[in-house]
């Protein structure tokens, strides 16, 4: 899409599982998010064999959504540093250049609310564990 490549891409039985299992592994990790804010996140799905229909303890989830949040959180995040260059956790990296402007633009358009899905995923799991631990009404009083 627009990008300007040097040497030759892989061959697609390489890159085809690669780009769908990377597909697969990000939609599975967002649905397990929403479950922070769900139901289904407080108590297990009866489908589930052997926890099906027990509680979910508070603990249980937000210690792996807190390790997700700060795993996104790493692996996303960069800073630029001049001349298509960014530091990042794995040092610095080159940017790729893009035939046009206009492919620039997609690309930062789409890529760039990844950055904030780490932190997201802190903030909910954050707000999970203090949900669930909360004291409730009638012990408060």
């Amino acid at each position: 899409m627009g990008q300007v490549h040097e040497a030759g891409m892989p061959a697609y039985w390489v890159s085809i599982p690669y780009v769908l299992g990377l597909s697969v592994l990000s939609e599975a990790i967002a649905v397990l998010t929403t479950g922070l804010v769900r139901g289904w996140g407080e108590v297990a799905p009866g489908w589930i064999p052997i926890i099906g229909g027990r509680g979910v303890r508070p603990m249980a989830a937000t210690i792996p959504a807190v390790l997700g949040g700060l795993i996104l959180t790493f692996l996303f995040t960069s800073i630029p540093i001049g001349n298509r260059r960014e530091l990042t956790l794995y040092g610095i990296v080159e940017t790729v250049e893009y035939t046009n402007d206009a492919w620039d633009t997609l690309a930062t358009v789409c890529v760039t609310p990844i950055a904030v899905w780490g932190p997201l995923t802190l903030a909910l799991a954050i707000a999970y564990y203090r949900r669930r631990t909360a004291p409730s009404p009638a012990e408060k009083s």
